[in-house]
């Protein structure tokens, strides 16, 4: 990458590098043509444009400030733009767009970048609804590679969302525009009282003003992923004050159609950025899911490892289930779009067109470019300014649940009794009685079973010492037994243990977790036991478990 120095190598004035912009025809750093604008926004344009000392076609982002900014505020907004671009062309990865060059030109900077034929993720799901769950999943595994990347050289992108990721005809996808990236060393431009993002990406730390980190990241990955398979963004509530409120202190809106993903989705999720799911955590499972229950069987498939869409199918081949357009369900919608911009520009600006709504053109030119104009939305000061997302339906959010963050599970469920222990278990799951105990099994896979009990015992963690020896035993359900903890813990507010252990039958290895408390010479437990690949995804319901279980006495 090259930079240059201020100079204006024939082109036009521009107003001093804050009020005008660039025309078609105009020449930028004395090489790159410009040719026609793919996407207007607030914070500039983005251009074709030729370079005609290589001679192929580029992507160049003209950066202009919003009007009335004073002189420091701009400065700062350029030396925050070159620090983008800086921290872009450092990196290397399939999934990260790729940076050619940085230009100074009549005082302000220029972005070229590669031209992509794409589509953004979130006009994909406006215009063709969610993606099915194995899609999202391979969208999944490159971002995480994208950001693992980008961390790893010390760089934040602070605006991960649908609007951002690129999903292009090759099927390759892309994230794009790190518009609000810094280095963490770097100088803080943003002011108090100021956040830079969009409310529904948003981490709850970063919306609390706490410290922003990978986490940050990889919650705002989680909103996105979960938006492309469900059609909406998990706390949206059509206001972003409230909107906001959502992501800090509400849970997430429960999955419908994420299936096997759910779990994944409620690790990148997770409030406390302590306990929020890695890259190798996320990606792991995301694998091994793909590997499994999301394998593809069909006999045409992509070979393309960076493909996560086959090429010029797309959606058509990830119809999914039927989507519920009930009250309060609505698929897609302006939380997926920039601040004050209409459905129709946003599709014309993902295929080429001219911002004029005409959706037919726009679907003939079909031509994207990385990283529109960075919109940035200003929430503290600025975010009671409701305009940024108009005024929605009422139908454009789901409605504002009473309940705290830890009284609603990601996953549909149902309470069910057995003796003196009430429990929330997978809605659907075959109930089956036996003796003292009550099993539920995954009636779509007999190998993910919950057990509840109620035996003798005088403390929690003699009874699972007894449990594991049993589970030793040679004849055992559980040949190939092996620990992998023992712990205190506790359950409806009691003293308990928990065991962890993992069991291998022929080729299959299973996991389980099995928790106890006990309460005036019972033991009040329930254990739940699911195949290696599924436990990561698996660990939401036995949260569940622990979170729901009470004692009727």
């Amino acid at each position: 990458m090259t930079s240059q120095s201020p100079t204006r190598h024939g082109s036009p004035t521009w107003g001093g590098g804050s009020a005008g912009r660039a025309a078609p025809g105009s020449l930028v750093g004395g090489r790159y043509a410009l040719r026609s604008a793919i996407g207007t926004g607030g914070m500039g344009t983005v251009w074709r444009a030729s370079d005609t000392l290589l001679r192929r076609e580029v992507a160049v982002k003209e950066v202009v400030c919003p009007g009335g900014l004073a002189a420091s505020d701009r400065d700062a907004m350029y030396e925050r733009t070159l620090r983008e671009a800086r921290a872009a062309a450092a990196l290397s990865h399939p999934s990260v767009v790729q940076v050619y060059d940085v230009v100074t030109e009549d005082g302000r900077p220029w972005i070229v970048m590669e031209l992509l034929d794409a589509r953004s993720l979130a006009d994909m799901v406006i215009e063709d609804g969610p993606l099915a769950p194995r899609a999202v999943a391979k969208i999944g595994i490159a971002l995480l590679g994208a950001l693992e990347v980008a961390h790893a050289a010390g760089v934040l992108h602070r605006d991960v969302k649908p609007a951002n990721v690129l999903i292009c005809a090759d099927g390759r996808c892309v994230l794009t525009d790190f518009g609000v990236a810094r280095m963490p060393t770097d100088i803080q431009l943003t002011t108090p009282g100021m956040v830079l993002g969009s409310p529904h990406f948003i981490s709850p730390e970063r919306a609390m003003g706490g410290a922003f980190g990978p986490p940050s990241d990889l919650f705002s990955l989680g909103v996105s992923l979960y938006t492309a398979v469900e059609g909406r963004p998990p706390f949206d509530r059509g206001d972003p004050i409230e909107t906001m409120h959502a992501v800090v202190e509400e849970p997430p809106a429960p999955p419908v159609r994420a299936g096997p993903i759910a779990g994944v989705l409620h690790g990148l999720l997770e409030k406390d950025p302590a306990r929020r799911w890695d890259v190798p955590t996320a990606r792991s499972v995301l694998r091994d899911l793909l590997a499994g229950p999301l394998a593809n069987r069909s006999r045409d498939h992509v070979t393309d490892p960076y493909a996560v869409v086959p090429p010029q199918q797309r959606q058509a081949a990830y119809p999914g289930p039927p989507v519920d357009t009930g009250p309060g369900t609505q698929i897609g919608g302006r939380a997926m779009l920039s601040a004050d911009e209409p459905l129709e520009d946003a599709i014309a600006r993902a295929y080429g067109a001219p911002r004029s709504g005409h959706r037919r053109q726009a679907r003939r030119t079909r031509l994207a470019v990385i990283a529109g104009v960075a919109a940035i939305t200003l929430v503290g000061a600025v975010l009671a300014a409701t305009k940024l997302f108009g005024n929605p339906s009422p139908s454009s959010g789901q409605p504002r649940p009473s309940a705290s963050p830890s009284d609603q599970p990601l996953i549909p469920i149902e309470t069910q009794q057995h003796g003196a222990i009430t429990i929330n278990v997978p809605a659907g799951w075959r109930r089956t009685i036996g003796g003292s105990y009550v099993d539920f099994v995954d009636p779509a896979d007999p190998l993910r079973k919950i057990r509840v009990n109620i035996e003798t015992a005088s403390d929690p963690r003699s009874f699972l010492g007894v449990a594991e020896r049993n589970l030793k035993k040679v004849n055992s359900s559980c040949p190939g037994y092996a620990r992998v903890e023992l712990r205190d813990a506790t359950l409806a507010g009691q003293p308990a243990a928990e065991l962890e252990y993992t069991c291998t039958q022929g080729a299959v290895q299973r996991h389980g977790l099995w928790r106890a408390t006990v309460s005036a010479g019972k033991a009040y437990h329930f254990f739940m036991t699911v195949p290696e690949p599924r436990f990561a995804d698996s660990k939401i319901i036995f949260d569940e478990l622990v979170r729901s279980f009470k004692l009727n006495f």
